[in-house]
């Protein structure tokens, strides 16, 4: 699991030997950037939380995607679906209010918990 605290390369390039051939980038920011350097010429690298544009290729060797992620009823009741027929796993949810902040960045911080973090605001 990649955060925006850790770097690409050093996650990766402890499991895998030679370069990558894709990278599939969910995070964004720092970490997307650093999807080029274990990118092998030729090597193809999809973005889905950089924005509207994805990240530039910093050379021609690259390929840069950016795909349509589509957020309409069919498709989200697709996953529905997937979800119900197990294909699919949720991930865990745990609900913070506005007062436990702190106790929330602390977690985030600890890198021990797999799901999404959320604050309810009422």
């Amino acid at each position: 699991m990649l955060t925006r605290s850790l770097t690409i390369t050093p996650r990766i390039s402890a499991t895998v030997v030679s370069d990558c051939d894709a990278v599939f980038d969910t995070v964004g920011g720092d970490v997307a950037k650093g999807a080029f350097d274990v990118l092998k010429p030729g090597g193809r690298a999809a973005f889905i939380a950089s924005g509207a544009n994805g990240v530039e290729s910093p050379s021609n060797d690259f390929t840069s995607l950016r795909p349509n992620v589509y957020r309409d009823r069919p498709h989200l009741e697709r996953v529905v679906e997937l979800i119900d027929a197990g294909a699919v796993t949720v991930p865990a949810v745990k609900l913070f209010s506005l007062d436990e902040t702190i106790e929330a960045q602390k977690l985030s911080q600890s890198r021990h918990f797999r799901g999404k973090l959320v604050f309810n605001f009422r």
